[in-house]
């Protein structure tokens, strides 16, 4: 399920929000439990929330360790949204169980805390795991090819469409570039649609000449439409349509290379 919030012109994943509440009503829980035993457990709370932190990104990193080896530093980089939520319960109850019984005084607060947080994380979960039936179809928009041609997104239905939106003024998006490239070579099951924000098709073939880039279905959206659809203003963003045409996913910002395995993992599925 793909729900945004806005906060001014940005957006924050409805999923990314629920974790932070449930974290802050994990850390008050047991600051209530604990004053109320006349005990301390501020310390070992926060603790075992980076134990969980660094085992969710580990567990992520270990299942596309390929992706990753590939581009060493970008396992550094926690923007990507590449995280494993059982590695992350997982270790948090092991630090749980591990605390508690090296300090039985603050056993009860803690457990209390990290069942609040499990239930934020497992509502997660089952938001993502959500039938997306009712995801919005890929759009008609009037966008054109390089030649001037007018093009069809709907058209790209009935295989597994990404459609990266970028400009070549985007440092981000020119970052991603050659791993598009790469995954339009290894999954030639999928279209790759690469929609340029508002530049005409010569600076786009410059741009595309010059970094020695060969990628299909650059087409150009010279009135941002797909990004007021979208109600985003910043780039890039990476709209992820099963073989039906409706969205199951999208990723604002700069993806790694695993955090698109995943994604293009879970459309092959679906597919």
């Amino acid at each position: 399920m793909n729900v945004f919030i806005p906060i001014g012109p940005f957006a924050i994943p409805l999923n990314a929000l629920l974790v932070l509440i449930a974290v802050c009503l994990a850390l008050w829980i047991t600051a209530r439990a604990a004053r109320r035993a006349g005990v301390k457990a501020e310390a070992s709370v926060w603790l075992i929330l980076l134990v969980g932190l660094v085992a969710a990104r580990l567990g992520f990193v270990v299942r596309y360790a390929d992706a990753y080896l590939a581009q060493p530093m970008s396992l550094l980089d926690i923007r990507d949204g590449g995280w494993s939520a059982w590695w992350g319960l997982a270790a948090i109850w092991g630090a749980t169980l591990l605390i508690g019984y090296r300090r039985p005084a603050i056993a009860r607060p803690l457990v209390k805390g990290m069942s609040a947080l499990s239930l934020g994380v497992l509502l997660v979960v089952t938001l993502a795991a959500l039938p997306t039936s009712a995801n919005r179809p890929l759009p008609a928009l009037p966008v054109t090819a390089l030649d001037g041609e007018a093009a069809s997104l709907p058209s790209f239905a009935g295989k597994p469409t990404v459609i990266n939106l970028w400009a070549s003024w985007c440092g981000p998006c020119r970052r991603e570039m050659p791993m598009f490239q790469q995954a339009q070579e290894q999954h030639p099951e999928m279209h790759f649609v690469f929609l340029n924000q508002g530049e005409d098709a010569a600076t786009v073939e410059h741009f595309l000449q010059r970094d020695g880039l060969e990628l299909n279905n650059v087409l150009l959206d010279r009135g941002t439409e797909m990004g007021h659809l979208l109600g985003q203003r910043g780039l890039p963003v990476t709209l992820f349509f099963n073989a039906e045409g409706l969205m199951e996913d999208v990723r604002l910002g700069e993806l790694s290379r695993g955090s698109l395995a995943q994604r293009l993992d879970a459309l092959a599925v679906d597919d």
